[in-house]
């Protein structure tokens, strides 16, 4: 019986002992309290209690029991058929998927089953062959030997007979006799045994010619039906290797117009008269064309004209039309501008909006970018001169990237520019009349000093270098569009940046500092000039009508011991903020390049694996048709060499024949010369003979035995070639083909012990149930018991009064001698308790007995019940009350003989379902039935008036003094 959680009942007694005389009621009541358990007892003391109230009270518990009983087992019947079944079908799916994956690899190997089928035939056979070849050898040599002694013997007989009767004719005519007649013998079995053998050879040489026959018919038909697989074989493969049409989506490139920018500039001659002074160290006026190492660079420094558009040989293809037109990869040349054909956007006198900012901003970088990645490529000797001490040579740089961060120093540059009044041709430095922690390096330095701190921490005992720098270019338009203000900005930065790579040894300022690897950011401000500004000598302004800017690049990176892969992890960090342009560029870049889908169609071209799936089946058939054909000639060489076979055992059952018959006349020639010597009176040969005889026949028997031992050898090892090849043969399908039967057993073995494991449970808690309600039955057996003996005592001091029963004062003790078993009756809330543990119902555990304390003996008296309402009032509202034995139910209830049936009797319809559904009932002989009282004499039943009257009165005094005590209990959560 599990234990977990269970509730037991508990029970209390109450004892009531009633003096007639002196009217007093003593009720004793005992409490057990338990939290979590709730408890609903009605304590009646054998006094009080009748038989028929311990008896309902018994039928309703132990029907109650018996219906929670079959409820569980009904539950739990149930669950195991569900779960059988869910686990039949969930193994018989896995069986049938086991049987389907080996009747497709059967099928699969349907051809190589059959080659290895065939040859082991082909096997058998002629090992078979082999074995009965040798036997008919052992064979062949025991007649030979047997026929050597047989002569022998007739020599040395001969040769007794001739010393015996040397002299007698009659000897020599008897022997000559008896040779002649085996020289008849010898030429018979000769001629016979040439006609076994002419007739042997001609039935061979027919059935050979019956098999070439079958042979050649069977090899025409095997041909044909081969050739239409192979037909059916190449049709469906011509077929499955035809292009077909299917419905497609095409990707289809869309490329927009981009400039291409120009590098044979041509410009009016006071351009040139003007020049271009770049910062390159070394030239203090126009740098030479050829001073330069690329003559495409030669000309860009054209691009720094105040303006652009006096390029006299404008190319088409270099003047952009609108933003999305603008170059991205920054390659040497120049643009053009056309005013009639710009579609950008418009710049208000006012300046740049924040969006056009982020616009230029999205340009500027990726020509940064452009020109790094570019003169990295294509100009390396530059990129290395730049980095050689900073340990890049040859090593790729880091793309820049125009961030949040980079915004934000940017945009407070601007503001201290503008603050302390810095023009286009000046740096944010403290040369240009500003404090300096209004410089660009100040900004910097503040906006990355928790960086660089964390670094010098990071790489304690290495060298951490700030990159830090500012280019700075001016940027105007003569029509005040986007577009022409990235225009002149793309062309100044081209001056600004190829103009000065004159050659590696004359590199300009701003070149380098767009070159240096170390460098990761850039913060690109755009300071709009005053008029003041644009109108100074020097300005490069030349139209003054639209807001001119001044354009920094502030370049922000670390470099870390000049080791280039230390350096690019740093770089490649996620500490230098979040990208502000990637939108602007994607724009860009879609116009620039984007792939639309187009529907449409387009031919696919089988390939190999879509020609073998389709053609798998008939292939399939080739093979089957291939295997067929074969097994039908190994049929027929099979069935000639049956035939051939059974030739052969006729041919050595004729020999065998010729073989007796030559025996028969040798003996019969024997016995003919020796009843003829005999006849004569010569000596008698015949015990001579005998001996002969008797070793040849010995020697018979001894071949005979060995004979038998040498076929049984034979078929023993005939049967062991059958059982090795075909062994190997099993072997080579099971390699083929692995058998599934050992995985369905184990499948099969789990869902019996699934079924084994339910029918477990269900049987324990069949024999739990059982338990239980017996034992329920049997307390209730014997508190009905006691109730008897009571009252068969009371009987004993009853009196009719009229219609009125009297019990009479007596001296007598009750039969128990006042030790009083109690017995508490469960009420029906409490019969059964979830087992939280295993979701199982469990049933109550049997009433307890509790023994109450020794009273004074008393007379019975009539029962009678009543309330006890002091007790009633103790339980709350919401609780139900033990059950009231009313006065009604306090008669007993009796048979017509008289006596009271037990507990069990009345439940012998109610047994538990356990042990197949057996009723347990408690035995007869153990049920105290109630014994008819003695029948008084008339005497003893006379009483006087008066005193019955008495007693009458003592009794109706006694009604409503004496009552049932209930206890109950309330539960705490």
């Amino acid at each position: 019986m599990r234990n977990s959680n269970t509730n037991n009942w508990r029970s209390t007694a109450l004892i009531a002992g009633a003096i007639l005389t002196a009217g007093v009621v003593t009720t004793t009541s005992t409490t057990d309290v338990h939290a979590d358990n709730s408890q609903n007892n009605a304590q009646v003391s054998n006094g009080q209690v009748t038989y028929d109230q311990v008896r309902a009270t018994a039928d309703q518990q132990l029907a109650q029991l018996q219906s929670a009983n079959d409820s569980k087992e009904a539950q739990q019947a149930t669950a195991n058929e569900q779960s059988n079944a869910a686990d039949l079908a969930q193994t018989n799916a896995q069986i049938d998927q086991l049987k389907a994956s080996h009747a497709a690899l059967e099928q699969e190997q349907a051809g190589a089953i059959a080659q290895a089928q065939a040859s082991t035939t082909a096997s058998i056979e002629a090992q078979t062959s082999a074995a009965n070849a040798e036997y008919q050898q052992q064979i062949n040599a025991q007649q030979q030997n047997e026929a050597t002694q047989r002569a022998a013997n007739d020599q040395q007989y001969a040769q007794a007979v001739s010393q015996a009767a040397e002299n007698q004719q009659a000897v020599a005519d008897i022997n000559a006799q008896y040779q002649q007649a085996l020289s008849d013998a010898a030429n018979t079995q000769t001629s016979q045994a040439q006609a076994a053998a002419n007739n042997y050879n001609s039935a061979v040489a027919k059935e050979n010619d019956t098999y070439q026959g079958k042979l050649s018919a069977q090899k025409a038909t095997n041909a044909e039906n081969i050739k239409n697989a192979e037909a059916s074989l190449a049709s469906v493969t011509a077929n499955a290797n035809k292009p077909y049409e299917v419905a497609t989506t095409n990707d289809v490139a869309v490329t927009g117009r981009v400039a291409k920018p120009q590098t044979d500039v041509k410009v009016p001659a006071y351009v040139t008269k003007y020049g271009i002074h770049l910062e390159v160290r070394g030239y203090n006026g126009a740098i030479p064309v050829s001073d330069y190492t690329y003559p495409e660079f030669a000309n860009t420094y054209y691009g720094e004209y105040p303006d652009s558009a006096v390029i006299t040989n404008k190319a088409a293809e270099s003047t952009p039309h609108d933003i999305s037109e603008m170059p991205l990869d920054f390659q040497p040349g120049l643009l053009s501008y056309d005013a009639k054909n710009d579609h950008s956007e418009k710049v208000s006198a006012d300046g740049l909006t924040a969006d056009q900012v982020q616009v230029l901003r999205a340009l500027a970088l990726s020509w940064e970018n452009g020109f790094r990645n570019n003169v990295f490529k294509n100009y390396r000797e530059f990129y290395n001169v730049v980095n050689k001490n900073d340990g890049f040579v040859n090593v790729a740089p880091v793309d820049l990237v125009s961030t949040d961060f980079t915004d934000n120093i940017a945009n407070q540059v601007v503001a201290n520019r503008t603050k302390y009044n810095v023009d286009n041709n000046s740096h944010t430095v403290k040369d240009s009349g500003m404090p300096t922690e209004a410089t660009y390096s100040s900004i910097i330095n503040n906006a990355t000093q928790n960086l660089k701190k964390n670094l010098t921490s990071e790489f304690n005992g290495k060298t951490v270098y700030t990159d830090v720098n500012e280019n700075l270019t001016t940027m105007q338009a003569g029509t005040p569009t986007l577009l022409n203000y990235a225009i002149n900005l793309y062309n100044s930065m081209q001056g600004m940046y190829y103009g000065e790579l004159v050659n590696p040894t004359h590199i300009g300022g701003h070149a380098v500092n767009l070159l240096r690897a170390g460098i990761r950011t850039v913060g690109i401000g755009f300071q709009k000039l005053t008029d003041e500004m644009t109108a100074k000598n020097g300005s490069g302004v030349s139209d003054r009508k639209n807001p001119s800017y001044a354009v920094t690049f502030d370049h922000v990176g670390f470099n870390i011991d000049h080791d280039a892969n230390l350096t690019k992890e740093v770089q490649n960090r996620n500490v230098w903020g979040t990208s502000t342009v990637d939108a602007q560029l994607n724009t860009i870049k879609t116009a620039q390049y984007h792939v639309n889908k187009v529907p449409g169609t387009k031919t696919v071209t089988p390939t190999a694996t879509d020609v073998q799936k389709a053609t798998a089946s008939e292939q399939q058939k080739l093979a089957d048709v291939k295997a067929q054909a074969q097994q039908s000639l190994d049929a027929l060489a099979s069935a000639h060499q049956a035939s051939l076979n059974k030739l052969e055992q006729q041919y050595n059952d004729a020999k065998a024949q010729v073989k007796a018959n030559y025996d028969v006349a040798v003996t019969k020639a024997a016995s003919v010369r020796d009843a003829a010597l005999k006849a004569t009176g010569v000596v008698d040969l015949q015990a001579y003979k005998a001996q002969l005889d008797s070793a040849y026949q010995n020697l018979v028997k001894a071949d005979q035995v060995a004979a038998q031992k040498l076929a049984a050898d034979r078929d023993a090892k005939i049967t062991n070639i059958k059982k090795a090849e075909n062994a190997k043969l099993d072997a080579k399908i099971n390699e083929l083909v692995p058998s599934v039967d050992p995985q369905i057993k184990q499948l099969q073995d789990q869902h019996q012990a699934v079924i084994a494991h339910g029918d477990a449970v269900l049987a324990e808690l069949k024999a739990e149930n059982k338990a239980a309600y017996n034992k329920l039955a049997e307390q209730f057996n014997v508190q009905l018991a006691a109730i008897q003996r009571r009252e068969d005592a009371k009987r004993a001091n009853e009196v009719r009064l009229a219609n009125n029963t009297v019990v009479l004062p007596s001296a007598v003790k009750v039969a128990n001698d006042g030790n009083v078993d109690t017995v508490a009756f469960p009420t029906a809330s409490n019969l059964l308790q979830a087992d939280e543990t295993t979701g199982r119902v469990q049933t109550v555990s049997a009433p307890s007995i509790v023994k109450t304390a020794t009273q004074t003996p008393i007379a019975v008296a009539p029962v009678v019940t009543t309330v006890n309402h002091a007790a009633e009032n103790t339980v709350k509202s919401n609780e139900s009350s033990a059950p009231v034995v009313t006065q009604t139910a306090a008669v007993a209830a009796t048979t017509n003989n008289g006596t009271q049936t037990s507990v069990a009797s009345t439940a012998d319809n109610k047994a538990t379902k356990a042990d197949n559904s057996e009723k347990s009932v408690v035995k007869a002989d153990t049920v105290a039935k109630k014994q008819t009282p003695a029948k008084k004499s008339e005497s003893s039943q006379k009483v006087d008036q008066s005193s019955m009257s008495i007693v009458a009165l003592a009794a109706t005094a006694l009604l409503g003094t004496l009552g049932i005590t209930y206890s109950s209990k309330k539960r705490h959560n």
